[in-house]
């Protein structure tokens, strides 16, 4: 079996797509998955799927998404408790275990300076994304375990361009730190990195543009200064002292 949750929620039995039949019992599986074999209370899988105000007959309708789960993926790797349920995922099942295993092995490389395969690590862990994870569960499931896990690959992403401007690639990331910083105009590591991939190109003052333009900004919507290592940055940057 193959479970996979960065993006749409799905199960897949020898390259066929398991039915899963609506978002709620989508929610419960990606929870279980979630848990990698912790139990999830009762109580917990009926707050992500109705939040505050579940029915009267929230219990009987859990118990019923179990079920249906049970008879399309297998009955034994469902455990029942007295207070809640548990799902067995061995090992090499599920893609965001997947992707937390490259990410830590390029780590490791990166520690050993072998850079380049750090970098394909980190582009293959990447690769395991499909979209916005838990794309089509229930909006309280999505409130509470996609942000973590967007934040997981942002930094990722981070890593992996850290690693290629070490490896010197600094005109080659341009374009994608121009259309992360776009997406992403609070990560302040980004706007960093961009400041560093242009001053290596040549651009040291489209490097300084981009520190202007966001203090400009933040000054406007919310009277702050850039952070610390923006700063200090900015100033190596005026004083051509960048060793990085």
């Amino acid at each position: 079996m193959e479970f996979r949750i960065l993006g749409p929620i799905e199960a897949v039995r020898a390259g066929q797509s398991v039915r899963l039949a609506g978002p709620q019992q989508r929610s419960v599986l990606a929870a279980l998955l979630l848990a990698r074999g912790r139990m999830v209370s009762v109580d917990r899988l009926v707050r992500l799927l109705w939040a505050e105000q579940p029915p009267v007959t929230a219990r009987t309708q859990l118990r019923k998404r179990i079920s249906e789960l049970r008879a399309s993926l297998d009955a034994e790797r469902i455990r029942s408790w007295r207070d809640g349920y548990a799902m067995r995922v061995a090992p090499g099942e599920l893609d965001l275990d997947l992707f937390l295993d490259e990410v830590r092995r390029a780590a490791v490389l990166g520690d050993a300076g072998r850079l380049a395969e750090a970098s394909t690590a980190l582009g293959a862990a990447l690769g395991w994304w499909r979209g916005p994870a838990l794309a089509d569960g229930t909006d309280e499931l999505t409130a509470a375990e996609a942000p973590q896990l967007e934040e997981a690959r942002l930094a990722a992403i981070e890593q992996r361009v850290a690693v290629r401007l070490a490896l010197g690639h600094h005109p080659q990331v341009i374009g994608e730190l121009v259309a992360l910083v776009r997406r992403h105009p609070y990560r302040e590591r980004l706007r960093g990195q961009l400041m560093l991939a242009l001053h290596h190109s040549g651009r040291t003052a489209d490097g300084l543009g981009v520190y202007r333009d966001w203090r400009a900004e933040l000054s406007a919507q919310l009277a702050i200064e850039p952070g610390r290592e923006l700063r200090d940055l900015h100033r190596a940057l005026l004083g051509g002292d960048v060793s990085c």
